[in-house]
């Protein structure tokens, strides 16, 4: 399990560091890059293509033993149709996959359905599907709806989203059949060489909250990233993250962990980017 969650903090850390670089409007962006942590060095590689109505991305991260996993990324967009839909692929090293889709399809004004279906390692597929109804408020939105489990059980669905001029702040909750319920609330605030802070709680089925806050601001060579998390404990894991463009494509970061347990383990990162109009 260890192993598996370096291999996904190695591809995490490739994508936070190149992300930046690419143009926007490209068309391909090819990605390269090393993460080296106190497990070793991972190698990765990710070619990501825009075409319209369409966004595809492919990445394969190889482990300082050779063990491999890959990850395939499809969204497609069809605005006269009303319709949108996401597929991933991950691929583990063992040869076995995991497979997340996910399909929307617009069913009047401001209103739509939705189905997601996962097929696991062991093959099991599981669907939930669900109505939802989006509105707009004075200075945001709001949508409403209730997702369809596979076991028949309902639960209702609330956001709402608000905005200012400086940031946002959101909400969302979803009641289960049992009457328990899980919440998440979310604050962001931008400043003018103070960066964009968002402090965020979530309170789970049994009433115990999560608090987390993170700052990131820009640099004239990349950004810096800090966020402290609170668990219902009273324990917490800070991670402080620099990354710096170097004009050329190419760009280094290095992260630091501090854990539950006190311990702090630092990671580096360094890699380059191509574009192809």
């Amino acid at each position: 399990m260890k192993r598996k969650l370096e291999v996904l903090l190695a591809a995490a850390v490739l994508a936070a560091t190149f992300a930046p670089i690419a143009d926007a409007s490209a068309r391909e962006r090819r990605s390269a890059g090393s993460v080296t942590t106190q497990r070793g060095t991972y190698q990765g590689q990710a070619v990501r293509t825009r075409q319209p109505g369409q966004v595809s991305r492919d990445a394969t991260v190889t482990g300082p033993k050779g063990a491999q996993q890959s990850v395939s990324q499809r969204r497609q967009r069809d605005a006269a149709a009303g319709t949108a839909s996401a597929d991933r692929t991950r691929t583990f090293s063992d040869g076995s996959s995991r497979n997340v889709n996910n399909q929307v399809q617009q069913t009047g004004e401001g209103a739509y359905a939705a189905q997601r279906t996962v097929t696991g390692r062991n093959g099991e597929t599981r669907t939930q599907t669900g109505q939802f109804a989006t509105t707009p408020t004075e200075n945001g939105r709001s949508t409403t709806g209730q997702i369809q489990t596979q076991n028949g059980q309902s639960v209702d669905y609330n956001r709402d989203v608000s905005r200012s001029e400086n940031g946002r702040a959101v909400s969302s909750s979803a009641t289960f059949a049992d009457g328990t319920s899980a919440s998440r609330e979310s604050q962001t605030a931008c400043a003018q060489g103070a960066g964009c802070t968002t402090s965020a709680t979530l309170t789970d089925r049994q009433g115990r909250q999560t608090s987390s806050t993170q700052n990131v601001q820009r640099t004239d060579t990349g950004a810096v990233l800090a966020r402290d998390t609170t668990f219902p404990d009273g324990s917490t894991r800070s991670v402080d993250t620099a990354t710096t463009r170097n004009g050329d494509g190419s760009a280094s970061a290095t992260r630091t962990v501090t854990g539950r347990d006190g311990q702090t383990r630092t990671q580096s990162a360094e890699g380059s980017t191509s574009v192809t109009p």
